[in-house]
């Protein structure tokens, strides 16, 4: 068995103010997230998602009020999603509480929508499986520039998505 390794970089604090640029994978890379994907006559793809994938798409909108962070851009792919988490406080918290770090919310929303999935599973007498694989890629983005490549990214992702890393047959 291989030994874990921490994918976070060393001694960074991930509850302070940034945005982050956060993939998280399917166990297996397993294409779970989309239904079909069809081009439309200027070439963009139109991608229709499984129940799976509505689910994890509505759970971003949960995440965003439960712990007032922003998603200010994300896309779901068939076997993986990309992000752009924004951790804005504001400062006018009426508490002393702590900003959750990234890996909290990251686990939080693999949680959510796994808890959520199991539920329709259960009512349909069938099994779950696993959603998820283990932890998650971050980028501490740090300038104007890296936030709109990235953003950038996020929007040609569907297009490329026979080019894709992810991409499995």
């Amino acid at each position: 068995m291989e030994p874990h390794k921490d994918n976070r970089l060393i001694g960074y604090d991930y509850s302070q103010n940034g945005a982050y640029f956060v993939t998280i994978c399917s166990h297996n890379r397993r294409n779970l997230f989309w239904r079909e994907c069809r081009v439309d006559p200027c070439g963009r793809p139109k991608v229709t998602l499984s129940h799976l994938g509505q689910i994890a798409e509505e759970t971003l909108q949960l995440m965003q009020e439960k712990y007032h962070i922003s998603v200010d851009k994300y896309v779901i792919m068939p076997n993986h999603i990309h992000m752009i988490i924004g951790v804005y406080d504001d400062n006018q918290r009426l508490t002393a509480r702590v900003n959750p770090t990234l890996s909290q919310i990251v686990g939080a929303y693999k949680s959510l929508v796994s808890s959520r999935w199991l539920d329709i599973c259960k009512s349909h007498n069938s099994t779950m499986g696993t959603i998820w694989q283990r932890s998650f890629h971050d980028h501490i983005i740090r300038s104007r520039r890296d936030y709109e490549e990235i953003w950038t990214y996020i929007d040609n992702n569907p297009k490329q998505w026979e080019l894709d890393e992810y991409h499995t047959i």
